[in-house]
């Protein structure tokens, strides 16, 4: 009995161009996000999905709605896909983070189980209850194909971690609106079929933030 899940990270908000910490913030998507939740309906159309879970944050929301446009099932919002809480980072760019906690946004970019965000949820905590939630929708969905919309750190606390333990977890975050599937067997195996996929989208709606890095798919091959 195979599972397949569709991971997908939410649509580009102006705080993503911006640069700016959104976190556990509730913002909703920007035009170009709009637009990429557009593409994604249309790269699901006919596809046989079961269901549609997604954080409820709006910018998950949103793009989850996107996704449902040509299905049959509505989104089903998860508590637990939400994205990491940010705390004192939130609301604040990149850079004006860099400048009052250095540690901390050096972990951030570079090493993500170490993250910490003053006031806020720990990498661990995220990864704990990614993990449960994912795991659980997978069981309940066991032989099914199903959609999860969730965010950026959230996604890397448990993608990257699929084939890797928790404290040595690689920087690995996925672009706005991609999409990453993942086949699960009924021993704890899977493969990844695809990952960070945004051909769906034009060219000039594909976003990647500049400060943040991309890694290797679940399963590949760890740089030398």
């Amino acid at each position: 009995m195979k599972t397949t899940v569709y991971f997908i990270r939410h649509g580009t908000t102006d705080n993503n161009v911006g640069g700016r910490f959104q976190g556990s913030s509730d913002i909703p998507l920007g035009q170009t996000g709009l637009r990429q939740a557009y593409y994604l309906g249309e790269r699901f159309a006919g596809m046989p999905v079961d269901a549609v879970y997604s954080s409820p944050l709006t910018r998950a929301r949103q793009t989850a709605e996107g996704v449902c446009r040509h299905l049959s099932v509505q989104p089903v919002l998860v508590d637990g896909l939400r994205e990491i809480d940010g705390g004192l980072l939130e609301g604040h760019t990149n850079e004006e983070n860099r400048r009052a906690y250095p540690e901390v946004m050096d972990n951030f970019r570079n090493h993500p189980a170490r993250f910490c965000p003053p006031g806020g949820e720990s990498a661990r905590q995220i990864h704990t209850r990614m993990t449960e939630t994912v795991n659980r929708l997978i069981r309940e969905n066991a032989g099914k194909s199903i959609v999860i919309v969730s965010h950026g750190f959230a996604l890397q606390s448990y993608l990257a971690c699929l084939d890797t333990p928790f404290d040595e977890m690689e920087p690995n975050i996925v672009g706005n609106a991609s999409i990453s599937c993942i086949v699960y067997g009924e021993n704890d195996d899977f493969e990844t079929k695809f990952y960070d996929d945004q051909s769906h989208l034009p060219e000039d709606l594909r976003f990647r933030s500049a400060f943040l890095k991309q890694g290797r798919a679940p399963g590949a091959k760890r740089a030398e």
